[in-house]
């Protein structure tokens, strides 16, 4: 007689606090431990040792959508050839480290969405609802702030802080609409955006708005303003209190880097600068780039700038065309995974999860590394593949 297959529970957390953790290393709590000291080491070793001790739970069905996994690693994999072309005396290791830990972290999560996609997806959605909760806790009692006074904590940047706030909201929206319109879990989104304000980050803030556009455009059939009125004014109330309260504390940071520095003056934090050295670089290599971190090299432009802070033109430069071709094979490929679906059958946590990555990946447009992009892939992932009808026997 066979059992029921075991729920997905401790082996989701584990994955969560690895993906979470980035590149946090132990010098800088002042330990050095050579092999352990990328903490990624040990939190791999252990998320790995308790998948194959829960393997013999799984359940039989797998998930359909193996082919958005496979445009991810295809692209990875070639990242990672690409450092045999890179402009000699170009630091590849920790780049191609990088790319494997990401290329590890889906199939880890395919592999439990293979086990139960929506449960995994559920409680990945919630960990970043605590997640974004313990960000801001950390934030505002003033630790971890970044130059000029940009809210961040435990060791994240600005840029990091405002992706977590805005899971933050996402979540909170996720867990409204899940526990039957339950208003109290929207009382924690204008908490987060407030955050993600005094971060300031204005590329978060652009790729809020995007995906609240995309959103929008995507739900508009099925608006009904009547059912919005209660959600809508308890928002704006909470809001009000907020901006009363605590809006004086940041107001003069508001203003200085909204206002003054970005409007008055134009001020891109150099991002412009890098777009066009790696516009140049594609143009000058466009079939194959300068190979994996090969920007940095070529540019010359010291320690602070190793990377574009863009993905597409971060590839298109150190990937060339072969690179963008892959990257768009790998959106593709997410996208018709995900579309398979039709609208009415989606999942919550399928909607929600998709969210999500379209703002990570708006986010990857003005702010970090290949590394930093995880979220977007594994969210998007999570979001596409979707479990697989049940296996109906060969007749004999």
């Amino acid at each position: 007689m066979n059992s029921e297959p075991g729920r997905p529970g401790l082996v989701v957390v584990i994955a969560f606090i690895v993906t979470l953790a980035g590149r946090f290393t132990l010098s800088r709590t002042g330990l050095d431990l050579p092999i352990v000291n990328d903490v990624r080491v040990p939190l791999f070793f252990v998320l790995l040792l308790s998948l194959i001790l829960e393997a013999h739970r799984m359940g039989p069905h797998p998930v359909t959508g193996v082919t958005a996994l496979f445009g991810i690693l295809a692209l990875l994999l070639y990242q990672g050839f690409s450092a045999l072309w890179v402009p000699p005396g170009t630091p590849t290791g920790p780049v191609v480290g990088d790319l494997c830990a990401v290329a590890g972290l889906l199939i880890v999560y395919f592999t439990l969405a293979n086990w139960d996609r929506d449960r995994v997806t559920a409680t990945t959605l919630v960990l970043f609802h605590i997640a974004a909760w313990v960000y801001f806790l950390a934030a505002a009692t003033g630790r971890g702030h970044a130059a000029g006074g940009r809210w961040a904590a435990l060791g994240g940047g600005p840029n990091v802080f405002v992706r977590l706030m805005i899971l933050g909201v996402i979540t909170s929206i996720y867990l409204y609409l899940r526990s039957g319109e339950r208003l109290i879990w929207l009382i924690p989104i204008p908490v987060f955006l407030f955050g993600a304000i005094a971060s300031g980050s204005r590329g978060g803030i652009v790729a809020l708005g995007l995906t609240i556009v995309i959103a929008l455009l995507a739900i508009r059939p099925k608006l009904d303003f009547d059912r919005l009125a209660k959600p809508l004014g308890l928002l704006l109330v909470v809001g009000a209190v907020l901006v009363i309260t605590a809006g004086p504390s940041i107001a003069g940071f508001v203003q200085s880097r909204f206002v003054e520095a970005t409007i008055g003056e134009g001020y891109a934090s150099q991002r412009d600068v890098l777009f066009r050295m790696a516009l140049r670089i594609f143009l000058q290599r466009p079939i194959l780039g300068t190979g994996v971190s090969g920007f940095y090299t070529v540019t010359d432009l010291g320690p602070g700038e190793k990377y574009v802070h863009n993905l597409p033109l971060s590839i298109a430069a150190e990937g060339g065309s072969a690179g963008l071709a892959l990257l768009l094979v790998a959106w593709i490929g997410l996208w018709q995974a995900y579309v398979a679906v039709p609208a009415r059958e989606r999942s919550l946590e399928s909607r929600t999860a998709a969210y999500c990555g379209i703002f990570i990946g708006g986010t990857s447009l003005f702010s970090g590394d290949y590394y930093d992009a995880r979220l977007m892939w594994i969210l998007l992932l999570l979001a596409a593949v979707r479990p697989a009808p049940e296996h109906v026997p060969l007749s004999r």
